[in-house]
């Protein structure tokens, strides 16, 4: 099953997407990047989290029902009944929030630990794509640099691992090593997507094969366009598990 994935960089460019009509029509995913409502660079401005989450993330379950795909909304910065505040990945399917996953690492260079309490990964969830269903999962920027955050995922079925980040331009060769690693032994999907600020750099996909699927380099151009699309074939699991399924012999689990 082929599917269509879309990826755009900041609250602009997802406007630019909603009005971008026919040209998106029959996409099943969109994703954004880490921090989607301005980055650290914001937060540390502000001395904080943002106070109108409830705001933006009905801005996102609008925009997932309004244009009937499922939404990897970046992160925010959301607090929970008790006030502790995480750094949280929202995934909407049809308006609805279907699954939340937080940042489990904290990157204290950048401060993360100054304004967010770590939680633990998050399961998989299934989202209906054309009447099938996908696994899929999210980890956030720095969990990537940790394979064991991603192995309960493998251990229960995955076809997509989503990376929203703020991944430094300096370090692409690792951000793409790391991604093209996690797909090859998940034998599953990686779709990482960062900004494209002065925090950020390329993004890019992965087939279970470690086949690149897209890449956008770290290097923004003049008149780049705001959001980008590309498919990737579900079936490359299929064909590669036909040729050898690690999950079978995966006993450490």
């Amino acid at each position: 099953m082929v599917l269509k994935i879309a990826c755009t960089f900041d609250l602009e460019g997802l406007a630019a997407f909603e009005a971008a009509g026919e040209r998106i029509r029959g996409t099943d995913f969109l994703v954004l990047p880490e921090l989607v409502d301005g980055g650290y660079a914001r937060l540390h401005r502000d001395g904080g989290p943002r106070k109108d989450v409830a705001e933006l993330s009905q801005r996102f379950a609008q925009t997932s029902r309004k244009l009937d795909l499922n939404l990897i909304a970046g992160t925010m910065a959301l607090p929970d009944p008790s006030g502790v505040v995480s750094n949280t990945c929202l995934v909407f399917s049809c308006g609805l929030i279907a699954g939340q996953f937080s940042k489990a690492h904290m990157y204290r260079p950048l401060g993360d630990d100054r304004f967010f309490t770590p939680d633990r990964p998050g399961h998989p969830v299934e989202l209906d794509c054309h009447g099938q269903a996908v696994r899929v999962a999210v980890i956030v920027c720095y969990d990537l640099r940790f394979p064991e955050a991603v192995r309960p995922s493998f251990k229960s079925g995955l076809d997509i691992l989503f990376v929203p980040a703020r991944w430094p331009r300096v370090r692409d060769e690792a951000w793409r090593a790391l991604l093209q690693a996690r797909a090859i032994e998940n034998q599953c999907f990686t779709v990482g997507v960062d900004s494209r600020d002065d925090e950020g750099g390329g993004s890019y996909a992965y087939g279970p094969d470690g086949a690149e699927s897209f890449a956008l380099g770290p290097n923004p151009t003049s008149g780049e366009p705001p959001w980008h699309m590309f498919e990737i074939d579900l079936d490359d699991i299929r064909r590669t598990k036909d040729r050898l399924d690690t999950r079978a012999d995966a006993w450490l689990l």
